[in-house]
């Protein structure tokens, strides 16, 4: 298996990194049906899909839960549920997409995160936000998949995240997760699954 390392280190010796990093994320968010509907569809879709993006890093990069396939083709964001702290960064990116859409996006934006929070198990848990690869990455996801699931496992953490694609789904289902709980009221014809993979 390729070895891995926090994008934490790796932004220290380049800068490229991270920018490989947010546009494999941006990428991703493209075609997300929980993103679009929080960017809304007036003014610039790319300039709110690549600020999500990059809060998102930010946010990943903080606790410890961003990372970088060995080819630099993949990104994951995943990261312990009790690490970390948003700083002024973090929270400069925030209000720069937050100042991008709409006002009434914000607060459903607000209410849904709280309800997600809600149904979140309390106990320390890894959260496993985000997976993406680029075209022609190859076997990046994989390997990503692989070392985030050794590292559950190692530490006796179980990994929660969401997802509205059903397509997803089935496929989370086949590597160990299960659901624990649906919102169908998540839009008007989607519903959120949360699901959780237990450690072996």
């Amino acid at each position: 298996m390729l070895e891995f390392s926090y994008i934490y280190y790796m932004i220290r010796e380049t800068e490229k990194d991270k920018i490989d990093s947010v546009s494999i994320i941006a990428d991703a968010f493209d075609a997300n049906p929980s993103v679009n509907l929080v960017i809304g569809d007036k003014g610039s879709r790319s300039k709110k899909i690549n600020r999500l993006a990059e809060y998102a890093f930010i946010k990943a990069l903080n606790r410890e839960g961003a990372f970088l396939s060995d080819n630099k083709m993949g990104t994951a964001l995943c990261y312990r549920s009790n690490v970390g702290a948003s700083d002024f960064k973090e929270f400069i990116s925030e209000m720069r997409f937050a100042l991008s859409i709409p006002v009434l996006n914000v607060i459903r934006t607000l209410k849904r995160e709280g309800y997600l929070s809600k149904n979140r198990f309390g106990r320390e848990h890894f959260y496993f936000w985000f997976l993406g690869v680029q075209k022609g990455g190859g076997k990046a996801g994989f390997e990503l998949k692989d070392h985030l699931f050794l590292l559950a496992d190692k530490e006796q953490l179980s990994i929660l995240m969401e997802t509205s694609v059903e397509r997803n789904k089935v496929i989370y289902e086949r590597y160990g997760f299960k659901v624990y709980h649906e919102w169908t009221e998540f839009s008007a014809d989607k519903t959120l699954w949360f699901m959780k993979r237990d450690p072996k």
